[in-house]
């Protein structure tokens, strides 16, 4: 069963909602429409972000949006556990500032 992107964009919205001005910042500059890729081992995710060799997506595994490496367009190299979106968008926030 896929996860529908009606659904996708309501968690979108609502993690917006709660970013600061700094993430939302960095949002508008990494934010992308949603694309499936294909997550290594799990199957097809959305993919919502995408800056250097990062992309942020969405595990409807655990319901929460995730940070991974890829190496390939298309391909989500490495499965890490979902939290809120500004969390994810935080996190790369932290490595730019690094």
């Amino acid at each position: 069963m896929r996860f529908s992107e009606e659904r996708l964009w309501e968690h979108i919205n609502d993690g917006w909602s709660r970013m600061s001005f700094k993430q939302r910042k960095l949002w508008d500059a990494i934010k992308r429409m949603p694309e499936e890729w294909e997550l290594k081992g799990y199957g097809p995710c959305w993919v919502v972000a995408l800056i250097g060799e990062t992309v942020i997506y969405y595990d409807h595994f655990e319901d929460g949006f995730s940070r991974s490496p890829w190496s390939r367009y298309g391909i989500i190299d490495r499965y890490q556990s979902g939290n809120d979106l500004e969390h994810a968008v935080q996190m790369v926030l932290n490595n730019i500032i690094d």
